[in-house]
């Protein structure tokens, strides 16, 4: 290897190790990667934002925009909740959640799928009184199995799909990788539902952290003049109101004494744990009421919102997250993993996973919830009308047939898509740009071009050759399982996109090295890099159904080993007869 060989894979195995890390933000590591790229010559400088422009990302701005706005009109939710709600048997459940999650995955990314069907599984597993760990991990990872199965199911099929074009000449047809993904998904899904049921039979309600009922979500209140809460003991409250009360204080300071012995005065504060819908009745009914509600400053909107893994309210206390309160935007409750409830509301620590119930004007709600990287949950979003929701469905229907039978290029299909929901008021752009999460779009605009730099300068060639010496009598089929399982391994420690971004150099390489069909093997690569089930924290959807379920690290390679030796050994043969075909 030359120096130039030599200087881009040293820049990708730092990057690797930065994104393994999670010490420093994706995109501030890619930025700095690219910026390494060009300073030692790698990137030339016309090429340096040329990632930002390529159909790839604009495809996937625009998939996100379209998210937002089918998120927006409840169309997804209603239609699942329909459903569910005509069966209580947990197995049956398990299917449709995982079917129609599956299937909306399809058509949009992982994460916004797992948004729109996050809500759905809390409320179902609620009225069902399932334990949503028993719902959340094969959601999760019947979300990602799917994205292998069109262009738009997850970003890194556009990186795979440019790469394509580059080497043919032709890009892929929309649903042309569910030629490998559809038998991997059908086969992922069928050990799911097989699977789950067993493995998560002793998953009890009450050890879930957002099951309805009594123990729902936490917040502090002030007893009013006039409630009917005045005069009561804390026992006669809880039973009478199905509530549990936490703490109560007085003048300031917590009051110390039997719970029996404590009765509710005007003025009080109480620490109260119960379901969204109980918090508000006794709200409604003029029993408890917030701080702001008595000084007149009463909330204009309130939405539900996750933390997520890379959010800056994680490890904070609820009374010292700045980046809300510069917004105006306040914490009324939050559903939480804890088992135990010390001291003040504002003194409660926020985790990852956990759920937080956000007041305040609906754009400083959008800017807080952007700046502190959570994730709102769909079903607590202003919903559009149902003609306009199925007018909506109906438009994105269109874009996705014309990109599916080749009409049109997806970036063309998805931004005509994106310009007809926003002339019918379905889509927001000022408020969807706002809510779209651009450190991703950031990463993979910088990532192209440094994976167009391993090309350039012949490392991938290097690499491919080098590969290609250890392979017996040059196999294609040999050849094609290499590359699927360095995906495999390569991604729980990144992220897909990165993996698509590094290997699809490689896999050109090879295909050119052994005179394998390069079709077959950037497919590989596709699906190698969704097949994310053995941690936590490889990919977001995991990470967000560990802290909301209450799984240990351990949950994630015991039930995603099996299935991932499922996906593996369904995909080997089916590459087999691609590249015999």
């Amino acid at each position: 290897m030359n120096f130039d060989q030599f200087v881009i894979v040293g820049i990708l195995l730092i990057m690797l190790a930065a994104y393994a890390s999670e010490r420093v933000r994706v995109e501030l590591v890619a930025m700095g990667g690219l910026a390494a790229g060009f300073l030692f010559g790698l990137v030339p400088a016309r090429e340096v934002f040329t990632g930002f422009a390529t159909p790839a990302v604009v495809t996937v701005v625009e998939v996100l925009l379209i998210v937002s706005a089918l998120s927006s009109s409840r169309a997804v939710d209603n239609f699942a909740r329909r459903i569910l709600v005509r069966t209580q048997n947990p197995t049956v459940v398990l299917a449709i959640l995982c079917g129609v999650g599956a299937f909306v995955s399809i058509f949009m990314n992982n994460i916004g799928a797992l948004a729109l069907m996050f809500p759905v599984t809390l409320s179902v597993c609620a009225r069902l009184n399932i334990a949503p760990g028993r719902m959340l991990m094969p959601l999760s990872f019947a979300t990602l199995l799917t994205g292998t199965c069109s262009l738009t199911g997850t970003p890194a099929n556009l990186i795979v799909n440019q790469w394509v074009v580059q080497e043919t000449g032709r890009g892929m047809g929309y649903f042309e990788l569910a030629l490998l993904g559809g038998p991997v998904a059908l086969a992922g899904l069928a050990w799911i539902l097989i699977a789950a049921p067993r493995y998560f039979r002793n998953m009890e309600p009450a050890a879930a952290p957002f099951v309805s009922g009594p123990s729902d979500f936490l917040g502090e209140f002030e007893i009013p003049q006039g409630s009917a809460l005045v005069g009561m003991t804390l026992p006669d409250a809880e039973a009478r109101h199905e509530i549990a009360i936490h703490g109560t204080f007085r003048n300031g300071a917590h009051v110390f004494a039997r719970r029996n012995d404590i009765v509710l005065t005007a003025g009080d504060m109480v620490l109260v744990e119960g379901s969204i819908a109980q918090l508000d009745q006794l709200r409604e009914e003029e029993l408890l009421q917030l701080a702001d509600e008595r000084e007149g400053n009463g909330s204009s909107e309130r939405i539900e919102a996750v933390v997520m893994p890379e959010s800056l309210v994680v490890g904070s206390r609820v009374g010292d997250i700045i980046a809300l309160a510069e917004h105006g935007v306040r914490i009324t409750s939050l559903a939480s993993r804890r088992h135990r409830v010390e001291g003040r509301f504002e003194d409660l620590m926020v985790g990852m996973g956990d759920v937080l119930v956000l007041s305040g004007e609906r754009e400083a709600i959008r800017e807080a919830v952007a700046d502190c990287a959570l994730l709102p949950l769909s079903s607590r979003r202003p919903a559009s009308s149902r003609r306009g929701a199925a007018v909506g469905v109906g438009i994105f229907a269109c874009g996705v047939l014309a990109t599916a039978f080749n009409l049109v290029p997806a970036e063309i299909a998805f931004g005509a898509v994106v310009l007809a929901l926003a002339l019918i008021g379905n889509l927001n752009l000022r408020a969807a740009f706002q809510d779209i999460n651009w450190s991703s779009v950031i990463l993979l605009a910088c990532m192209i071009p440094l994976g167009l730099a391993v090309e350039d300068t012949g490392a991938a060639r290097v690499i491919a050759n080098q590969i290609a010496e250890y392979l017996p009598a040059f196999s294609p089929l040999m050849v094609a399982t290499i590359i699927l399982l360095l995906a495999v391994i390569i991604t729980p420690f990144i992220d897909n996109v990165s993996t698509a971004i590094i290997l699809s150099p490689i896999a050109a390489g090879l295909a050119t090295r052994t005179g394998v069909p390069v079709e077959p093997l950037l497919m590989a690569v596709a699906i190698g890099a969704s097949l994310d089930f053995l941690t936590p924290f490889g990919h977001h959807n995991n990470t967000v159904v560990m802290g909301a379920a209450g799984y240990r690290f351990r949950d994630f390679p015991r039930f995603g080993a099996p299935l991932l030796a499922v996906c593996l050994l369904t995909a080997i043969p089916v590459l087999g007869w691609l590249i015999e075909g």
